[in-house]
């Protein structure tokens, strides 16, 4: 017998959704830790995908952390 481990990813908190839904163009999020901004950027693509506004996203690398920008 086999066994596959799945990893089971939690459903983004209405927090995090709220956050982004809050940001206007220009306006960014900067995480200091790669497990929140990975979190952020995945939220922004699912937000994108299901519910299709006009809005692009930028993922960045900076000194001390990644930044998640509303480029439109």
């Amino acid at each position: 017998m086999q066994i596959d481990r799945q990893f089971i990813f939690t459903v983004p908190t209405q927090s995090q959704l709220s956050i982004l839904l809050t940001l206007e163009i220009g306006q960014s999020i900067f995480c200091e830790e790669w497990r929140e901004a990975s979190s952020f950027r995945s939220l922004s693509y699912y937000l994108i995908k299901t519910r299709q506004p006009d809005w692009r996203f930028s993922f960045r690398k900076m000194d001390r952390g990644w930044r998640l920008i509303r480029v439109a």
